[in-house]
């Protein structure tokens, strides 16, 4: 294998406190592992049953609030968002999509959609996102509101609302939105359909809206993996996109899966941490350590929830091409 003699990027130990429990109530952390040692990954998540899912028509919604059970209906999938703590079911023939990690599961539609980088979010029947407060009871300068209830999903608090545009914001006049607002761990969460006038399904999306809020439940704790976007190469090593530790109950930062697809055999690779805030205009890094193939490998811990870093990997050669590495980050 091919060496690329680099500059040394200086390094500091991390110096970070772990946190008794989540803020969502989820319980005591686990004792994170050593710096450098192989952990055992937990069971994966499972998702709903792949099977084909009825088609979603246009009959008319079943109004009253959905009863008690998180189970998926037949045909939907579950998606799992580890940054916002929370995980809710959709059909599974519908599509979900976002541009940053903590914007997972928030908006699901029954067609493919794209979200503009430099634009508004686009409507869509489907859409689960924090929210601080429940709409207003009397209705505002923007909206009027056509219901408002207090009731309860699954055991937990929650309003049931429906409102409509007035058209003195951004939204068209006549624009639908239909939902609950239920309290999920210490917070809240709006899970609800937005429709313009005109749109016939909106009835049906209602429908689904009573199917999914049932299926809410906190996110399973624990060290979730993601693949993380590539952010840039300097002095030798290669620098993942900005990331964020979720509220949860891990307190390590490791890698796993680790290979160059140039070179499949290749499966080690050495790794370290760089943590903001700033320090005197540098990240604060972990020491570097070697991770090899699917086995998980911790590189950080107590790391508290919320934290800003980003992972580092040493190159191995830049001819013809900087070397990439993928890999999975558990956090």
């Amino acid at each position: 294998m091919r060496t690329h003699h680099r500059g040394r990027i200086r390094s500091r130990f991390v110096l970070a406190a772990v946190i008794g429990a989540s803020t969502l109530g989820l319980g005591a952390c686990a004792q994170p592992a050593p710096v450098g040692v192989v952990e055992v990954p937990p069971p994966a998540a499972t998702s709903g049953t792949t099977s084909a899912s009825a088609p979603v028509t246009d009959a008319a919604a079943a109004h009253s609030p959905p009863g008690t059970g998180t189970s998926l209906p037949r045909g939907w999938k579950r998606c799992v968002n580890t940054a916002e703590n929370f995980s809710i079911g959709y059909p599974g023939t519908w599509h979900t999509t976002q541009i940053r990690p903590e914007e997972a599961c928030a908006q699901f539609h029954p067609s493919r959609f794209t979200i503009p980088l430099d634009s508004e979010y686009p409507l869509t029947a489907l859409n689960a996102k924090r929210v601080q407060a429940a709409p207003s009871r009397a209705g505002t300068e923007y909206e009027r509101t056509l219901l408002w209830q207090q009731t309860t999903v699954a055991g937990r608090q929650a309003v049931r609302f429906e409102t409509s545009s007035t058209g003195a914001g951004q939204g068209l006049a006549g624009t639908r939105q239909y939902g609950y607002v239920i309290r999920l761990g210490h917070g809240l969460i709006s899970i609800h359909t937005t429709a313009e006038p005109g749109e016939t399904r909106y009835a049906a999306w209602k429908t689904v809206v009573n199917k999914a809020v049932r299926t809410l439940t906190p996110a399973p704790p624990g060290c979730a993996p993601i693949r993380p976007g590539t952010g840039f190469y300097e002095a030798g090593r290669v620098a993942t996109v900005p990331l964020t530790t979720p509220v949860s109950r891990c307190t390590t930062i490791s890698v796993s899966d680790i290979v160059d697809p140039a070179n499949p055999a290749d499966r080690c690779q050495t790794f370290l941490v760089g943590f903001w805030p700033l320090v005197n205009g540098s990240l604060t890094y972990t020491e570097p350590v070697t991770a090899c193939g699917g086995d998980r490998t911790v590189l950080a811990r107590g790391v508290p929830d919320k934290a800003k870093f980003m992972v580092l990997y040493d190159v191995d050669y830049i001819d013809p091409d900087i070397q990439k590495v993928n890999f999975k980050v558990w956090r």
